[in-house]
């Protein structure tokens, strides 16, 4: 099926920041020219069923090509393109992915940017990738006749004026920098790859990778079609890919580094903003452990740890407001960091998760805590129990712990996981966000049947402590208790 009108198709679309558009070339298709056949998976569709890949949405664009003559030669489709572009995907991040003459498209709307003074588009193009691309012509358009020939044929012929201006152009603004009175606004170096085929008798090995494009070189064992129908497990889609995984390494917002010592001393893959050393105030090799009382949470660690907030807000806020953090401590130490740093300042919260980084950014929306309401001792009482049991439900022992010291509450509330409390209850940092957000939830319907302070106890990873606490804002008093070996003492207030 032939298309009619230039557009762009969406392929696998989350409403990501960065979209990746692939531009096929003379003849090509939005999904024909990426796959082997009708029953393949097409190269966007690939790169959009990989899990590394899934912070990218990805595109296809088509437009009228062919050997008819009603054709319009490339820098007419580069027109078409931005004005796609600017109607589907403002404000997204662009790279491209580009096959033979879509290649010198993607080009022109590159040039066409710098030309325009079009800063803003401009600084949003992140990548591009060409795939058998004839910057300096093809030599099958060269020695077809002119006439009869339409314009996109004739535009790819050897020595065309519109590849010779292209190349010009892309001296001035691109290579190696662009001209050095280019303004500074508008320098912006684009990350590239190009590949060219060892079979293709379309394109040369010196049209496919020019020395001005100053690209990454690929000679991969293809020709001109096969190049751009692959499968996973080839040259051209295991580099693509990491390609694309290294844009998205460039595009993670920078945080301001956290390491708080806790139990003890240790050192983490990033190099800290902030330090901070509580290894005096712990020993978990006794028992009981040794943990820090109610007075020494107050009046030593919590005002180190406003040093910590200060200097984010001072120097991080204006830089998007992340914090990631680095730290073996204690559940109520991970509670306080996540309470300190909190959603309603607007700090997003990267912590450290098993050799993981959990990001407080996104909640899993089909993940719902199981919260049991147990009814207390005094139903005149105005306060509350919560129990975090994620790893171990640990409501019995928290029972056991209220009897001895005799206090009385109004509810007991032990929020589990919707499977159960158990080693993998929660299996992404989405859901830890959402166990989170419940966690606020329920403490807040407390709030609103008079509830005017919380003793919490919970048994969960440091991470999801960390997001309970970044959430547990504008509450009344939260007493917090840890797990001192056997039972429970009185650790910090949120």
């Amino acid at each position: 099926m032939k298309v009619e009108n230039a557009k762009l198709y969406p392929v696998s679309v989350n409403n990501n920041d960065t979209a990746v558009v692939f531009v096929h070339g003379l003849g090509g298709h939005p999904n024909n020219t990426w796959r082997k056949d009708d029953l393949s998976k097409s190269l966007p569709e690939l790169l959009g069923l990989d899990t590394s890949l899934k912070e990218f949405d990805f595109y296809s664009y088509g437009y009228r090509t062919g050997l008819t003559m009603s054709q319009y030669a490339f820098p007419d489709a580069a027109e078409l393109l931005y004005g796609d572009i600017q109607a589907q995907l403002t404000d997204r991040n662009i790279v491209f992915v580009a096959h033979s003459m879509g290649g010198l498209i993607v080009q022109k709307y590159i040039i066409t940017l710098f030309k325009n003074f079009n800063a803003e588009s401009l600084k949003r193009v992140k990548g591009a990738i060409y795939l058998s691309v004839p910057f300096l012509g093809s030599g099958w358009a060269s020695i077809l006749p002119k006439i009869g020939a339409n314009m996109q044929i004739n535009s790819l012929r050897k020595a065309n004026p519109l590849l010779v201006e292209l190349e010009k152009d892309w001296h001035k603004y691109l290579y190696r920098g662009g001209i050095e009175n280019l303004p500074e606004n508008l320098k912006h170096k684009i990350p590239q790859i190009a590949f060219h085929g060892a079979q293709d008798q379309i394109v040369s090995k010196a049209s496919a990778s020019p020395l001005h494009l100053d690209a990454t070189i690929y000679k991969v064992d293809q020709d001109h079609k096969s190049i751009c129908k692959v499968d996973q497990e080839s040259t051209v889609f295991k580099n693509i890919k990491d390609f694309l995984i290294d844009i998205k390494k460039s595009l993670e917002p920078k945080a301001m580094v956290l390491h708080v010592h806790g139990y003890e001393k240790q050192e983490y893959p990033l190099q800290p903003d902030v330090e901070l050393d509580w290894t005096n105030f712990f020993d978990v090799s006794t028992k009981p452990r040794v943990l820090p009382e109610l007075d020494k949470w107050t009046n030593e660690l919590i005002p180190q740890l406003q040093f910590a907030t200060t200097t984010w807000s001072q120097d991080w806020v204006k830089k998007g407001g992340r914090i990631r953090v680095y730290s073996k401590l204690c559940l109520p130490g991970g509670l306080l960091i996540g309470n300190r740093f909190s959603r309603t300042k607007g700090a997003i919260i990267e912590v450290e998760h098993y050799n993981q980084v959990w990001s407080s950014e996104k909640a899993d929306k089909n993940f719902k805590a199981s919260p049991k309401r147990i009814p207390g001792n005094d139903p005149e009482s105005r306060r509350a129990i919560l129990i975090l049991s994620v790893t171990n439900n640990i409501q019995s022992q928290v029972v056991q712990h209220l009897e001895k010291i005799n206090t009385d509450y109004r509810m007991l509330v032990n929020i589990c996981p919707p499977g159960g409390a158990n080693q993998e209850s929660i299996k992404s940092n989405e859901q830890a966000v959402a166990y989170a957000k419940d966690v606020k939830n329920v403490a807040d319907d407390l709030s609103r049947q008079g509830i005017e302070e919380f003793y919490l106890f919970l048994n969960c990873p440091f991470s999801i402590a960390v997001f309970v606490g970044h959430y547990l804002t504008a509450m009344c008093p939260i007493q917090v208790f840890d797990y001192a070996v056997p039972g429970y003492t009185l650790s910090c207030q949120l």
